[in-house]
């Protein structure tokens, strides 16, 4: 058998006799010649004495170990995983953050530059994958209740492990097998969960609430201009379009009008109530305004569950006014959307006997579930609902999905079939890739979220949920009697695992103070909200100093609400998703850090 070196020079020789041929007939295809000239070129600039197969086969013997077997999964993978597992305990100490792991790293080893030749995994698990998952919030212990962001569940995580090695796409079917199912069954779940009918709702699931909200208000535009799509900024010349949203609404929808050539001037922001619901006077006055200035009102953006507060709008009294204005002036409706990325898991109580209690929660506890099954109801107005999972579904990131009340809006999102020339295989119709933006969809989201809600079902969420509410009453209660004369807590009435609140100096009134912030419309008001709001966040950076590593990492927020003045008011937060958050721990560290400042 001919080495590649002797196949190589045969090679040399017939495309010498095929330019000789060349020369002969004038007649050979111009392509043929340039190609041929090409090759003999690069032959001419090869070295064929350093051609060594045996140094190739080595290097695609070493390297291609990084695959995956055709079958099973290979003992390399199975002892590096356990190489991978036993350094992840290592990393998550019993603490509020992973373990500063900065191994000695070799000397040929500089990660400032991609490497000539591969290091080994062993390396890279310690050097890279651990190095660089220290110092993060211990999200999984009951340590860190800062902010919206959940304990991931066992069930979860390991779908999430799952779809890293099998690695389908949701947003075509050949690629997605049996996936594309799971993504159905959850959307399905999800729907009744909320209050819609499954069998008329569609959705599917992206790559975050931000994702959702932008591409809600996408459908917003194409049903209020029809042809929006093709026909861009051309179809709504003649009416100028808004989206009415509270003075809390999410950023999110500001980037989406600037995004989608709205145009954030044209974000109507309506004031809140106390309880960070939205205004249903000032919100009629001022729909009813854009109506009358021939302003087309294309989308409105409501809460149910503020990230902060978990405040939740008035989804019904909107609806009716919606209809009222709508039916009086004689124009279409515009879309109605509901950020619940917080706030939907909620409707997991609809089912729940609080006359019988069998899960045996206290009385305070299922007055919230009443409250609770009251507000969530409501989000069967919505024509559209977003959804995150990776926060009170506890899942890891990222499971959100947006959902439609119709399926049929969703479908005014479908692209045309010359739009997708990759996609022959499966019916046009069928591949969510036809109406999701993304053409590149991991299946972790809703697999992730079906395991959990399987592992658990309704009484696993009931007990993790509530018990979690009843820790979040009892530190409402705790914090008023420890700090009676000094602490003011901003959202007491709204039901959830949210605790936001407000210090004041000694000698303030706290009530009085707290009146005047929300108020207060003088310069002088302003002024004092400033001052307290300096005051608040002195203390919170006093309590990150003084934090041990296992006391309780608390949140703050420069914004929980507007007061007459205009002026932010900034307050501290405890959001309880770890149902074994040590609130005891939480007083004593706010005792330590008041009485140091005072």
């Amino acid at each position: 058998m001919k080495s590649n070196a002797s196949r190589l020079k045969t090679t040399h020789k017939d495309i010498e006799d095929l330019l000789l041929l060349n020369n002969i007939n004038p007649y050979l295809n111009k392509t043929i010649k340039l190609e041929l000239k090409m090759i003999k070129e690069t032959l001419q600039d090869t070295n064929i004495d350093n051609i060594k197969p045996e140094i190739l086969e080595y290097l695609v013997s070493k390297y291609t170990q990084y695959l995956l077997p055709n079958s099973g999964l290979g003992n390399t993978f199975l002892n590096l995983s356990e190489n991978l597992f036993k350094s992840l305990a290592l990393l998550r100490k019993n603490a509020n953050f992973t373990a500063c792991i900065d191994s000695k790293i070799d000397c040929e080893l500089n990660l400032k530059e991609i490497p000539q030749q591969g290091i080994s995994i062993e390396t890279v698990i310690h050097h890279i994958i651990i190095k660089y998952l220290s110092d993060v919030p211990n999200y999984s212990s009951n340590y860190v209740p800062l902010n919206v962001i959940p304990p991931s569940l066992i069930p979860s995580i390991l779908a999430k492990f799952a779809c890293a090695i099998i690695n389908p796409n949701l947003a075509y079917e050949s690629y997605a097998g049996k996936a594309i199912e799971a993504e159905q069954l959850a959307i399905s779940h999800i729907a009744k969960i909320i209050g819609f009918e499954p069998e008329k709702a569609l959705g599917y699931f992206t790559s975050g609430g931000s994702s959702g909200n932008y591409w809600a208000i996408r459908c917003a535009l194409e049903k209020a201009f029809p042809g929006w799509g093709k026909k861009g900024f051309k179809s709504f010349l003649d009416k100028e379009p808004v989206i009415i949203q509270s003075i809390l609404g999410h950023y999110t929808n500001i980037n989406a009008a600037r995004l989608l050539g709205i145009g954030t001037d044209n974000v109507i922001t309506v004031p809140t109530k106390q309880n960070f619901g939205i205004c249903l006077k000032a919100f009629k006055l001022q729909m009813e305004k854009a109506i009358k200035d021939k302003k087309q009102v294309i989308c409105i953006y409501l809460i149910a569950g503020c990230t902060d507060s978990f405040g939740v709008d008035d989804i019904k009294g909107v609806f009716d006014i919606r209809e009222e204005l709508c039916q009086k002036y004689s124009i279409s409706k515009p879309h109605l959307h509901v950020d619940a990325a917080v706030g939907w898991i909620y409707g997991i109580f609809k089912n729940y006997s609080v006359n019988d209690n069998p899960l045996g929660f206290d009385l305070e506890t299922i007055a919230t579930i009443k409250s609770l099954n009251n507000l969530y109801s409501n989000l069967r107005y919505a024509d559209s609902v977003i959804v995150d999972p990776h926060k009170h579904g506890f899942t890891s990131y990222t499971s959100s999905a947006l959902i439609f009340k119709n399926k049929k809006d969703l479908l005014l999102l479908q692209k045309d079939l010359e739009e997708t020339p990759y996609f022959t295989e499966d019916s046009f119709c069928s591949f969510p890739g036809a109406y999701t933006p993304e053409t590149s969809r991991p299946a972790d989201g809703p697999l992730m979220l079906l395991s959990n809600l399987y592992a658990l079902g309704y009484e696993g969420y009931q007990t993790i949920i509530g018990y979690a509410i009843q820790q979040t009453n009892a530190l409402k209660s705790k914090l008023e009697f420890n700090f009676s004369k000094s602490l003011q807590i901003l959202n007491k009435d709204v039901p959830g695992t949210s605790t936001i609140w407000r210090f004041y100096p000694n000698g303030t009134d706290r009530e009085k103070a707290h009146t005047r912030e929300l108020f207060g419309t003088t310069q002088e008001d302003a002024l004092f909200i400033q001052q307290i709001n300096e005051y608040n966040y002195r203390l919170f950076l006093e309590a990150k100093s003084l934090r041990g590593n296992k006391t309780p990492i608390l949140g703050y927020s420069n914004q929980v609400i507007i007061g007459k003045s205009g002026i932010p008011i900034s307050g501290w937060k405890c959001i309880i998703f770890h149902p074994l958050v040590d609130i005891n721990s939480i007083i004593s560290h706010l005792i330590n850090v008041f009485n140091n400042e005072n």
